[in-house]
């Protein structure tokens, strides 16, 4: 906050001597102004590329209002006999050398400004990262523009242009020195301290976790519905509830991670992490985090079962007897699985706990956190701490240990279901004996065998991915192990980032932040296989033209591109602006209004309206009510620090600082209102500054500009009014002819967030496929089809991430959004994103218990007992273990969200749980019990139901996007009125084509 509030006082407090005065007369508080607009708080990176495009933008701004001045004053000097001769409005603007009312002038003004402005907006509307150079631009033009028709000659427009340049150009200084030299703030320091926050999520959703999987030893897992007295429905598990809403947090900080780890990667720093250390760091905490919040869905897995076989309502089980078949199955199950996850308590724990202490070890190692200085020896035991030597070998020992003790869980689940193992069953599975009960005779698709296969698999899902987390920390404690012992974080060094990471920020920093990565990642690998992504990841298709093919199609194709881009909703909004600007600017080109225009400060409003837009009304409506409140404040603030010392330089100096700081601190702890903190500070520099200005100057002096002399008790409400006004125009133009809503824009994403689903499910499947062909390559290479698979497959998911974490913070500006009509359907977007989020990590799970058919392979070569395991991959590849039709469905339901259309009738969802029962098919003994304790019968029962989890949700999401866009019905009905109480058909009425004159009557 200290150096946020500093940069516009030391600019404030520089036009107290005379030299600075002199120069910059009456435009010196633009300096102050310029400083704010330099966020001066940005870590080093982003305020390097910010301040970058602030002289770029001001430098280009320059040269274009020069122009315009320039052609402004040949219209002046074309439609005059000589200057100064012609029609007048009475008075001129005191002060400023210039010349009475020009008509010609005052529209070649206008038009100039209305060019500026709509070039301004769409770059703001197209590239985000444009919209604080975009508003250096809009402040330049403007005030050019509001003088523009008054200049007499190019050397007055010249000098007060140099003027005005400099002005802005010594701000941005200022703000480069405070933001460098004044307690400097590193991107890699923001990077670190995430980074710390995002292993402390993981380790609080591992306890989440846990503490879940030990409710389940008591509560009935499968109660999805509870009502207190009141009737109003309350959570079915308050753990189940933590477990969701700390893995929600983890994906916030995981956005916010890929977000700045680009810019910490591209800075100069003085450190011992490198950017390849980084990104390191980086893939080993997503690698833990993927089983980790898969362990997540554990209670959407209890509630897909309970919906699916009616058991979400709750069961008094207070008496001693149970009533009815299904509830007795149901009671027999909820006591099953009680006695499961005591068995699993200890165990569960204990990896729990170290994987804890793995984390705190590799952040202690790494140097992200300090080592514990005081140890507890007397309860330490014989344990080694986080950040002792020896440490990995503790961790790999307790890892050893749980994954013998799935032994005793897989002898408890036999014992539930009376299945008789020998003791040393699982030391020779092949030649072992056992005796099953009759249910093991029953069909595959018997309701027992599908029940306890499925408890089986859930049973071997959580042990699964707990082993997963304990292996990637385990991983995760090697490297940090290995880079201290290599001796680079042993001293601090000059980190330089490479040319090709330099060129690519230049590259990037030019497109929009939304763009898709390179469509072909082509390459020849050593078994001459290319991966090709496929059409999705290419320019889009037209079905009005054919792909040019001569040189006068490839020519006449790019000019369909100013049409595209005309049309676009960019260019959209630069034009609302344009209108709204243009119906408070046209004052300052009526004669009788022009002087009035600049005497009273209007075009404060025509600023605020420019720089205040916001492409949609419920965004506007809320940053409009956020700047008019931040203005009050800030006007309030400038009127007790100016009257609280009586007006003495010195004082309202250091009162004015200390009020900055509030500004500042809404910056920084609510990024999203940027502008709130902004406009305030800008209204206090502006009232003090132009005040001291008065004081240092004089009122003649400082009256030369054309604005009239105010006191702060008048000055400050005239800011307030102005920027109310503004505003109001503003939002006028944003709802005026017809509003862009947020009901639109959730639509639009959410049709995105569907699509972006769609090509992670390919992807996905791809890969499993390329796995199951043993076709992955030397995933250290570059070139290999696994390699890049994996880098595309990354980025879409790091794409949707952030998409969908977007689309929660944009769900909250729809009550901003005037209520016409009816509601927004808001609980159906929410419950929609829960789906998406389900999906997509279930996608996740598929891909990465994939990755264990890659280790199967290389244990079959070592392992004299890996023909199970070459069996089994053998028959999972003809088994199907993804289905394309599910990227056809997520396609269809983009289409129809993004369009607004139907759903087409009939729409199929794949049927789950078919894999089980296709091995089955294959080979009957694959799946029996002598193979239960096999390294890939535990994947395989993750990606069973990790798919049957997606198959779940799927259904949800496919009746939500239903209730949303409805279903095409092209069936005829007869409804029968004879009673009322029926509302469906009783007869549907199926044209055939032999008679075509006549209806047969098809019974329901």
């Amino acid at each position: 906050m200290f150096k946020g509030a500093l940069a516009p006082t030391i600019a404030i407090a520089s036009f107290q001597a005379h030299r600075w005065a002199d120069f910059f007369v009456t435009i010196g508080f633009l300096i102050a102004v310029a400083t704010v607009i330099s966020v001066v708080i940005m870590p080093r990176a982003k305020f390097i590329q910010n301040i970058f495009f602030n002289i770029l933008f001001i430098c280009v701004g320059s040269l274009v209002t020069l122009l315009a001045l320039y052609c402004t004053i040949q219209a002046r000097h074309n439609t005059e006999t000589y200057p100064g001769n012609g029609p007048t409005s009475g008075v001129v603007t005191e002060g400023v050398q210039t010349v009475q009312y020009n008509s010609s002038a005052s529209v070649v003004a206008a038009i100039w400004l209305v060019v500026q402005l709509f070039i301004i907006s769409a770059l703001r509307a197209a590239r985000p990262q444009f919209t604080v150079p975009g508003i250096c631009w809009a402040i330049f033009a403007n005030v050019g523009m509001v003088y523009a028709p008054q200049f007499a000659d190019m050397t007055a427009a010249e000098d007060f242009l140099r003027r005005l340049l400099i002005a802005f150009i010594v701000g941005f200084a200022i703000g480069t020195g405070v933001s460098l030299l004044i307690f400097p703030l590193t991107t890699r320091g923001i990077v670190f301290k995430t980074t710390v926050s995002y292993a402390n999520a993981l380790i609080e959703v591992l306890h989440a976790n846990i503490d879940y999987m030990r409710s389940l030893e008591q509560a009935d897992m499968f109660t999805t519905k509870r009502l207190n007295t009141a009737g109003e429905s309350l959570s079915s598990s308050l753990e189940a509830d933590a477990v969701k809403s700390k893995a929600k947090a983890i994906g916030a900080i995981h956005s916010k991670l890929a977000a700045d780890i680009p810019f910490a990667k591209r800075e100069i720093a003085l450190g011992k992490l490198g950017p390849d250390d980084i990104q390191q760091i980086f893939k080993q905490l997503r690698l833990i985090m993927i089983p980790t919040v898969g362990l997540g869905q554990l209670s959407e897995i209890f509630h897909n079962i309970a919906e699916n076989r009616g058991w979400g309502s709750v069961v008094d089980r207070s008496g001693s007897v149970v009533d009815g078949h299904d509830e007795k199955l149901r009671a027999q199950t909820v006591q099953e699985y009680h006695d499961l996850m005591c068995a699993v308590r200890e165990p569960f724990a204990r990896v729990s706990h170290v994987t804890e202490k793995g984390i705190q070890h590799a952040l202690i190692q790494l140097q992200l956190i300090p080592k514990p200085t005081k140890v507890d020896e007397e309860n330490r035991g014989d344990e080694p701490e986080p950040g002792d030597q020896n440490f990995a070998l503790f961790l790999n020992k307790n890892l050893f240990d749980f994954k013998k003790s799935k032994i005793e869980l897989l002898k408890r689940w036999a014992e539930v279901h009376d299945i008789q193992l020998e003791e040393d069953f699982f030391d020779n599975p092949a030649t072992a004996r056992f005796s099953g009960p009759d249910w093991m005779e029953k069909d595959f698709t018997s309701d027992e065998q599908t029940r306890y296969r499925r408890q089986l698999y859930i049973c071997l899902y959580m042990e699964f991915l707990l082993w997963a987390v304990a292996s990637r920390v385990l991983e995760f404690v090697n490297f940090a192990d290995e880079l201290k012992a290599s001796g680079k974080l042993d001293k601090t060094r000059l980190i330089f980032p490479g040319r090709k990471r330099l060129r690519k920020w230049v590259t990037n920093a030019f497109r929009n932040v939304e763009d898709s990565q390179e469509d072909e990642h082509g390459g020849v690998c050593d078994n001459n296989m290319n991966v090709y992504l496929g059409e999705a990841f290419r320019r889009k298709r037209d079905p009005a033209h054919l792909p040019p093919e001569t040189r006068w199609e490839h020519g006449s194709d790019k000019l369909r591109a100013i049409a595209h881009f005309f049309a676009s909703p960019p260019a959209a909004f630069a034009f609302r602006v344009c209108c709204a600007t243009m119906s408070i600017y046209v004052v300052n080109c009526l004669r009788e209004t022009q002087v009035f225009y600049t005497r009273e400060r209007i075009f404060w409003a025509q600023i605020m309206i420019t720089i205040g837009m916001q492409p949609s009304a419920g965004q506007s409506l809320r940053n409009f009510i956020f700047r008019i409140g931040g203005t009050a404040v800030a006007m309030v603030f400038s009127l007790v620090a100016w009257y609280i010392v009586d007006g003495h330089a010195a004082g309202v100096i250091v009162f004015m600082w200390l009020f900055l700081h509030v500004p500042v601190y809404i910056q920084l702890k609510k990024p999203q209102w940027m502008t709130l903190g902004m406009v305030g500070q800008i209204t206090m520099v502006i009232v003090i500054g132009y005040e001291l200005e008065v004081q240092q100057l004089g009122e003649a002096a400082a009256t030369t500009n054309g604005q009239a002399f105010y006191p702060p008790y008048i000055l400050g409400p005239l800011r307030l009014a102005t920027v109310i006004g503004g505003l109001f125009l503003a939002w006028i133009w944003t709802v005026f002819p017809y509003p862009i809503s947020e009901h639109m824009q959730i639509q639009q994403k959410l049709g995105a967030s569907l699509y972006l689903l769609a090509n992670f499910y390919s992807i996905m499947h791809e890969t499993v496929q390329v796995r199951l062909r043993g076709a992955e390559g030397d995933m250290s290479s570059k070139e290999s089809p696994g390699r890049k698979l994996e880098k595309v497959r990354i980025k879409v998911f790091s794409k949707a991430t952030m998409l969908l974490q977007g689309l929660r913070a944009q769900t909250a500006f729809v009550k901003y959004d005037l209520p016409i009509g009816g509601k927004f359907p808001q609980a159906q977007y929410n419950q929609l994103l829960d789906d998406l989020s389900s999906v997509m990590n279930c996608m996740q799970l598929i891909s990465y218990a994939s990755a264990v058919f890659t280790d199967m392979r290389t244990l079959a070569t070592q392992d004299s007992e890996g023909e199970w395991l070459y069996t089994f991959q053998r028959l999972i590849k003809d088994a199907g273990v993804t289905s394309q039709a599910i990227t056809t469905l997520l396609t269809l339901l983009s289409s129809s969200v993004n369009s607004g259309q139907p759903l087409p009738p009939y729409i199929r969802i794949p049927e789950p749980y078919l894999l089980s029962q296709r091995l089955d098919e294959l080979d009957h003994d694959l799946l029996s019990v002598r193979h239960i304790a096999e390294p890939g019968y535990a994947s395989f029962a993750v990606i069973q139901i990790a798919t049957r989890s997606l198959i779940d949700d799927l259904k949800r999401l496919l009746e939500g996007i239903k209730e949303l866009v409805g279903e095409l019905d092209f069936s005829y009905h007869i409804v029968s009125t004879s009673d009322q109480s029926h509302n469906q058909s009783e007869e549907t009425l199926t044209y055939t084509p032999s008679s075509s004159s006549s209806y047969k009557k098809k019974p329901e």
